[in-house]
């Protein structure tokens, strides 16, 4: 049959599958054809096609050689022999390339020649050669080195590959052969003579280097690289330059050392040696790694593992030790080499060529099997550090892909070793060189580092090793990075800005350590069995929740900055948000701070105290008709012990944590009871905050509680904690959502329509700003509502035009437009009147006030007000508000003596004592601190056209954030199977069609359509005697289909109505055919009207869905 010549085609493919198929099969022929002929066509094909200019060509065709020489080696009829090769191989090629001393084809004849000989060395053709045909194949190697300089590594590379093939290494014949050639050349003290040199067992180096003719000056001092003393000559071989060893012999080096005048002058000659003559650079820059740096840096590191496990040796007077001291402390290590490598490579005059290939060699290390964690310290040095920053943070950098793929590898590089924390060694080492490494390199490292202990690697059933490295790094960013990274600079006008950032640092990994490892906590928690394990990582968050309130809560001997308190509060409340999102209630995370803070608040030692919200006195009492609400303002009633207040939720928490350990609960009181141990705690943690408002939570909480005690009727209770869940849901804050959500979780299964209702309430409430402050409990200003409305109708008119291209909306549009334009002037100038009404109110409230408290006639403050105008009075009160908070009693003596003789009428402050008047003081404040708020809300309603659809924008924002969120717990409702069959999931199908109607926000419209496909998947159940409605029902969503204005509309109304009808059948199989009936009727009737009425905006895919549902549920009668 022959061989294919098919073959020798297919090995030039770029397709290192086809290259390997056709060499399998062209050694599997000619094995089977066994021909002389055969055998030599092939060699000479192959040896052509070395010399290949064609890509990938010389691959293919060296591996078939490598084979095919493989299978002439045990030829015995051939005797085909490795000199016979060299032989060939050279007088084929001079006959092949032509002109081969020119350009290209001294190219191809030179690799052509390398190629050869390395598919000699890898084929058994080379098993066992005399030395003399070991010596020609390295001059062969050696002229072809010295040919041109870009061909020198590969041949030097070359010849290593053949001393480890034949374990040469040790040979006292080849390697001073070798050695010979390189100091003949001088190539002794370049990167390829430091190669052959660590190829040599270092054992070895100095007694071959003997037997080798090198010059003195050529020679490694204590013929062995990685001693010290070589370092700069390793400098100059990583520049690409010839250099001399001027040192001498290394004895004579030790002991000049020792004398520093020995040293100058050693470095004068060195100075004067290097002006005379000069480095010679040779060669050019190359893209890729020289094959040097992988048992370079594998040897440092093995000397480095070496030098970190001796244990340090006291200095002895006998000159015996001193010599093996000398031995073991003259290595180079990795620590000593890298400095000079940084300085080298990363310098600030470096070019992005040398600082390319000292990227290279960094992003190397990492991959290297004796890679330990320990080296992150030593090769993240200064220099280096600041290269990876600044091309890191600037994407048009030159350098910014190869920094970012160095540091990712050595992300990588610390999750893989997972035998050691080698993520805290990573985190430690960048941030022992810039703090904040994240922000100033605009990368995620750190939190990268920080995330994802738990990962897919890792074994569900034995976290016991994740959790460990995560209980490190916690405690060594509490506890040790703190003095670790803020001892860094010795400059005093550095040290507040490093401490601040310090800190951030530490509140920022905090977070990040939490938030990125919710599924190791989540495992561990709810999935593991082990107890020690689960209280391991419940006393850890603990103690992170502790470290945060110390900081925030706790008077501290050197008090934080505001910057840090703000950051500090914020990054609580995110730990407690994803704590929270982890346990779902089976822990009492805000439970830890508060008991926490109590012991705290024992001993005064907390910032904020109780004490300062403390016993508010009524103001207005004697006016009950007045505008001025103090109390109502500050968040809680008159006359009201806050400490009180405090101490019974704090008794209720503690009777509630009790009682959830009992066993005597069912499943709905117990989920209320964990509901409600988490709101009171969340609002004991607000109050020591200084938060007025969380006392008429708390109120609000404890009447719950008793009603709850007293097992009194849920619904009420339902209703409070609902109201409660909504406060918090429709907040911007994370934390206030988790807990929203906790709240629903607990009590969802236990609603029914009355408290949907309020969920309902929030879905069709307007996305205006009339629609905020009504949903906020805020006053309505009347101008404020009609202008909103109208910005609302032209949004909610271009939002449909856009969806729909309808022509009645634009003119709907355009009416609007115009109908507000000519309102316009009116309502500006009956605005402006309103609002000089308000302020006369506000004024004449607090006049009353004042009297009130100052035990004075009210004519007396009103006679002065009058003889001024608004403008002024207001003012001269704000000026007398700030003196009053300063001065107090002086300040009401300087306000009188600025309305002259007027004062002496009514002025009282003489007949009052100083205790009298510091008992009013608090009084007095308050009046002030609420006449100021009513007047800037009054001021801030005055505002431009600009501010007021600035503020209307934020407005509709804000309440479509609110109806997602209830969006969001609906979801959860028509989600779970317990659920999803009840009858009020009806009413949300059908508040869900009037959002879609009513929103002007694309997302909130979206999202009430995926509900509603999700919601019409189930059926729910109907009692018979609702039947009625739920036709009633239907009925009423196929007349809102033919009013639809957009596509969306009708298409949902098809879907609701579908669920009606499946869940009408449901209710009894055996009145199939009357349900059936009935819901046809109601179809037929809107199929008539929408073909008689050209208006009707139903689509015809109304009717055929049905069709289709209809068709679905045909079956075979007998």
């Amino acid at each position: 049959m022959g061989v294919s010549k098919d073959h020798y085609y297919r090995l030039a493919s770029s397709l290192s599958k086809e290259r390997i198929q056709a060499a399998t099969s062209l050694i599997k022929e000619l094995a089977e054809e066994n021909s002389e002929t055969e055998y030599k066509y092939a060699l000479q094909r192959l040896m052509s096609g070395l010399a290949s200019g064609h890509d990938s060509a010389r691959i293919g065709f060296s591996m078939c050689l490598t084979e095919l020489l493989s299978l002439l080696s045990g030829s015995e009829a051939l005797k085909y022999t490795a000199k016979t090769f060299l032989s060939d191989l050279n007088t084929h090629l001079d006959k092949t390339v032509k002109a081969k001393h020119k350009g290209k084809n001294l190219r191809a004849y030179l690799f052509a020649k390398i190629f050869g000989i390395q598919s000699l060395i890898g084929s058994s053709l080379l098993d066992d050669p005399p030395h003399s045909l070991i010596i020609e194949i390295i001059d062969e190697l050696f002229s072809i080195a010295l040919t041109k300089s870009w061909i020198r590594e590969i041949s030097v590379v070359t010849i290593i590959k053949l001393i480890n093939k034949l374990h040469l290494a040790a040979d006292r014949e080849v390697i001073p052969y070798i050695l010979t050639k390189l100091a003949e050349n001088s190539l002794v003290l370049s990167m390829d003579g430091l190669l052959v040199y660590l190829t040599i067992p270092v054992a070895e180096r100095k007694n071959l280097s003997d037997l080798a003719s090198i010059q003195r000056s050529q020679h490694w001092k204590n013929d062995d690289p990685l001693t010290k003393g070589n370092l700069a000559v390793l400098k100059d071989a990583f520049l690409d330059r010839i250099v001399h060893n001027d040192n001498g012999d290394d004895e004579d080096n030790n002991e000049s050392e020792t004398n520093e005048k020995d040293k100058k002058k050693k470095k004068k000659t060195k100075a004067k040696n290097d002006q005379q003559q000069p480095h010679i650079q040779k060669g050019s820059w190359n893209p890729q790694l020289h094959y040097v740096w992988v048992p370079l840096l594998s040897e440092l590191m093995e000397n480095e593992r070496e030098t970190s496990q001796e244990p340090p040796q006291k200095k002895k007077k006998s000159s015996k030790g001193t010599k093996n001291d000398k031995k073991t402390s003259n290595k180079l290590s990795l620590a000593t080499f890298w400095p000079t490598f940084d300085a080298t490579f990363f310098s600030a005059n470096a070019s992005p060529e040398r600082k390319h290939t000292g990227l290279q060699i960094l992003d190397l290390s990492f991959k290297l099997p004796s890679f330990i964690p320990e080296f992150f310290s030593v090769l993240f040095d200064q220099n280096i550090t600041r290269c990876l920053i600044n091309h890191t943070s600037k994407k048009d950098r030159v350098l910014h892909s190869l920094s970012v793929n160095v540091l990712e590898n050595a992300t990588k590089t610390s999750k893989t070793l997972r035998h050691e924390n080698a993520r805290l060694c990573m985190v430690r080492s960048l941030e022992r060189q810039c703090v904040l490494f994240d922000r100033v390199s605009k990368s995620k490292i750190i939190r990268d580092i920080l995330s994802n202990i738990f990962d897919d690697e890792s074994d569900p059933n034995n976290l016991e090793t994740e959790v460990t490295f995560w209980v490190e790094i916690i405690d060594w960013i509490m506890n040790k990075s703190y003095n670790e990274l803020s001892s860094k600079t010795n400059n005093k006008d550095d040290t507040h800005s490093l401490e601040e950032d310090v800190h951030t640092f530490i509140f920022d990994s905090l977070l990040n350590v939490v938030r990125g490892n919710k599924r190791l906590i989540k495992a561990v928690i709810e999935k593991s069995n082990d107890k020690v394990l689960t209280l391991q990582v419940i006393s850890q968050c603990k103690e992170i929740l502790e470290y945060f309130a110390k900081v925030i809560y706790v008077k501290a001997q050197i008090p934080y900055s505001g910057s840090t308190l703000k950051l500090a509060k914020d990054r609580l409340s995110s730990v407690l948000s994803d704590l929270m999102e982890c346990s779902k209630n089976q822990v009492d995370w805000s439970g830890f701070l508060v008991e926490f803070l109590h012991k705290y608040d024992q001993s005064n030692e907390l910032i904020t105290t109780i004490d300062n919200l403390d016993k508010i006195e009524e103001v207005n009492d004697a006016d009950q008709d007045s505008d001025v609400d103090v109390d109502a303002d500050m968040g809680y009633d008159s006359q009201l012990d806050i400490k009180q207040v405090k101490e019974k939720s704090f008794k209720a928490w503690n009777e509630l944590a009790k009682s959830v350990k009992s066993t005597g609960l069912n499943i709905s009181k117990s989920r209320i009871s964990k509901c409600l141990i988490m709101l009171l705690s969340t609002a004991l943690l607000e109050l020591y905050g200084g938060d007025s408002e969380s006392v008429s939570i708390l109120n609000d909480l404890d009447n719950v509680y008793e009603d709850f005690k007293q097992g009194n009727e849920s619904s009420n209770i339902l209703d409070t904690l609902i109201d409660l869940m909504l406060s918090y849901t429709t907040q911007k804050s994370k934390l206030k959502k988790r807990i929203g959500n906790n709240i629903w979780e607990s009590v969802f299964l236990d609603i029914k329509q009355e408290q949907l209702d309020r969920l309902f309430d929030v879905l069709m409430t307007r996305e205006n700003k009339a629609g905020m402050e009504q949903l906020f409990n805020q006053a309505i200003d009347e101008y404020e509502d009609e202008d909103e409305d109208e910005d609302e109708d032209e949004d909610e008119d271009e939002g449909k035009a856009n969806e729909e291209n309808e022509n009645s909306e634009n003119k709907l549009k355009e009416g609007t437009e115009s109908e507000s334009e000519s309102e316009e002037p009116d309502e500006e100038s009956e605005d402006n009147v309103d609002r000089n009404e308000k302020i006369e109110e506000v004024e004449k409230s607090a006049t009353t006030a004042l009297a009130k408290a100052l035990k004075i006639e009210e004519a007396g403050l009103g006679h002065r007000k009058n003889n001024h105008d608004i403008s002024a009075n207001r003012e001269a009160d704000e000026k007398e508000e700030q003196e009053q908070e300063q001065e107090n009693d002086d300040d009401n003596e300087d306000d009188d003596d600025d309305d002259d003789d007027d004062d002496n009428a009514y002025e009282s402050d003489e007949s009052m004592s100083d205790e009298q008047m510091l008992a009013i003081d608090s009084q007095l404040s308050a009046i002030f601190q609420q006449r100021k708020s009513s007047l800037d809300e009054l001021r801030s309603s005055s505002k431009n056209g600009n501010e007021r659809k600035l503020e209307a924008k934020n407005a509709r924002e804000l309440m479509a954030l609110c109806k997602l969120r209830v969006l969001d717990l609906l979801d959860s409702y028509v989600s779970n199977p317990a659920t999803q069959i009840q009858i009020e999931c009806a009413s949300i199908a059908i508040i869900l069609l009037d959002l879609m109607e009513l929103t002007i926000d694309i997302n909130v419209g979206e999202k009430a359509h995926k509900l509603i496909k999700k919601t019409c998947k189930h059926t729910f159940q109907i009692p018979e005697d609702k039947l009625g409605d739920i036709f009633d029902l239907l009925d009423q969503v196929l007349s809102r289909a033919s009013k639809g204005k957009f596509a969306a509309l009708g298409q949902a109304c098809s879907q609701v109505a579908i669920y009606l009808v499946r869940s009408i059948v449901a209710v009894n199989p055996e009145k199939y055919e009357e349900f059936i009936s009935r819901a046809t009727e109601i179809y037929l009737k809107h199929l008539i009207k929408w073909a008689v009425t050209p208006r009707d905006k139903a689509n015809a895919s109304l009717f055929t869905d049905f069709v289709n549902w209809l068709n679905s549920k045909r079956t075979p009668r007998s």
